[in-house]
């Protein structure tokens, strides 16, 4: 299936760290649930500067924003041996540069500081249509992000996830969770990119291949065996230069 063009413009204003693949991506996804419902309620899970909420900002169909960050300087990161930093990571800085997208509604958004499991069940009065997850790049806060977002899932709901690279032992234990839960669903991977989803619903299962998502994870458990062995190894050599230096 040949993939659409979407208005990659819509990135244009705030750095984000996505390729022109994973904002086709994410664009595709709005369009998926809008053909349907013609709305959407979007959440996030790690915002930063909110590179990735621009179009969602923009766009009227999209009637809630719910922004999780707990806004950390410096966190875990299965990329590194080292702590990933960000800087002035501040939902005032956020905000501020969101508004100044032109045609931003940012009286839509929501912010929580904090992590997603810490949030309460009553936490989003709307249930969230659209969820991404794009916080903290480990294992662990992938999987505990997927659980405690679920919470917050509208029945017809797509769950998206970014560098589905770094984390593929999350996603080989999430896919195995829905296997085990015998509920209808469907993972899918858009080429070339660095995003996976998970799919409720086969009207939006068939919208999302419409537009060129393929089924299946991109990762293997091989994959998770080499980052392990690779961040070991790493933290090996930062020892042996600890104990010359």
């Amino acid at each position: 299936m040949k993939q659409k063009s979407f208005d990659l413009t819509q990135f244009q204003w705030i750095e984000s760290q996505s390729s022109d693949e994973d904002r086709m991506a994410l664009l595709s996804i709005s369009e998926a649930i809008c053909a349907g419902a013609g709305h959407y309620c979007y959440a996030e899970v790690g915002s930063h500067l909110g590179g990735s909420l621009q179009p969602h900002v923009r766009d009227p169909r999209c009637t809630k924003i719910y922004s999780i960050d707990p806004r950390p300087l410096e966190q875990p990161d299965d990329r590194w041996t080292f702590k990933y930093r960000y800087e002035g990571n501040s939902t005032e800085r956020m905000l501020e540069l969101l508004s100044a997208i032109p045609g931003a509604d940012t009286a839509k958004i929501q912010t929580f500081e904090a992590s997603s499991w810490d949030l309460a069940q009553d936490s989003m009065a709307e249930p969230a249509d659209f969820v991404f997850i794009d916080g903290e790049h480990t294992n662990t806060a992938v999987i505990r992000d997927f659980i405690a977002m679920r919470r917050f899932l509208s029945p017809l709901a797509v769950m998206a996830f970014h560098d589905c690279f770094v984390t593929p032992a999350a996603f080989l234990k999430i896919a195995r969770m829905l296997r085990s839960e015998n509920r209808t669903h469907w993972i899918k991977y858009f080429p070339r990119s660095n995003v996976v989803a998970i799919v409720f619903d086969p009207s939006l299962n068939a919208q999302l291949q419409n537009l060129g998502w393929q089924d299946g994870l991109p990762v293997t458990a091989l994959d998770a065996v080499k980052i392990m062995v690779n961040k070991r190894f790493s933290w090996a050599v930062k020892i042996v230069r600890k104990l010359k230096g």
